[in-house]
């Protein structure tokens, strides 16, 4: 057993890349709503451990849940089969999101190569090759979704070709209106942006990294306006805050 502290045998054994180390807590368990540190206390765990955790740990049902689905091995392989868990989960993430017509699930492993695979797909369906995104903007960490991204400790990767970052509006930092944002837009679409090049808007209903911002009332209507208009198709990243963290199951409800 070694006497050194999780904390020192993290440093000492695991890479420094993607550690955001906000406070000294070790953690060593979870049990409900609250993390175990290495010196026994319980504590509120207010970040979900960053988004995945937004059942809390230990819940019976889902260790249930996944003592079954390991014993049984139905979901090894959805790419050379259908098997009963999956098409039954699709049918009720189906169920509980709105929209009309024809409609499909994929599932990937995170937020960013569901992302990533959402760029590839978009640009094979639509033609297009361009992409509009937010500045603050956060839509993960492979070379696809990094690629989208408007947050700034994402500068350190190159930008993807034809990228139109707009500045995100903030009602308590108000440096860019919603009428401002929509007359850029509008101005890139006349100009150096045409609308028949544009893909897709990637866009945060609640920005998350970049802020914890709640975009002023109406805007996100009046950019779906404009999309629509120009065969522009919406990606909704929820990752952070979709599944009823919001108040309703989808944040782009409200």
């Amino acid at each position: 057993m070694s006497n050194l502290s999780l904390r020192e045998r993290d440093a000492a054994t695991i890479a420094q890349i993607g550690k955001l180390r906000f406070s000294p807590l070790s953690v060593i368990g979870g049990r409900g709503n609250r993390l175990i540190e290495e010196g026994g206390r319980s504590l509120l765990d207010l970040s979900g451990s960053a988004g995945p955790a937004v059942l809390g740990y230990g819940h019976p049902a889902i260790v249930e849940a996944v003592e079954t689905s390991i014993r049984n091995m139905a979901g090894a392989s959805l790419l050379l089969y259908p098997n009963e868990p999956a098409v039954s989960l699709a049918e009720r993430l189906l169920a509980i999101t709105p929209g009309e017509g024809e409609r499909r699930v994929w599932f990937g492993h995170s937020g960013s190569d569901a992302n990533d695979c959402a760029v590839r797909v978009l640009q094979a369906a639509t033609g297009r090759s361009r992409f509009i995104s937010f500045i603050g903007s956060y839509h993960g960490n492979l070379s696809g979704s990094m690629g989208i991204s408007g947050h700034t400790a994402m500068t350190h990767t190159l930008p993807r070709p034809g990228v139109l970052l707009l500045p995100y509006p903030d009602p308590f930092r108000p440096n860019f209106s919603s009428e401002d944002v929509l007359a850029l837009l509008d101005y890139q679409f006349e100009t150096t942006c045409p609308p028949h090049q544009v893909a897709a808007v990637f866009i945060e209903p609640l920005m998350s990294d970049g802020g914890l911002i709640v975009p002023p009332p109406g805007f996100l209507k009046a950019l779906q306006q404009r999309c629509r208009k120009h065969g522009i198709k919406i990606v909704v990243d929820e990752v952070k805050v979709g599944l009823a963290r919001s108040g309703m199951m989808h944040c782009f409800q409200h």
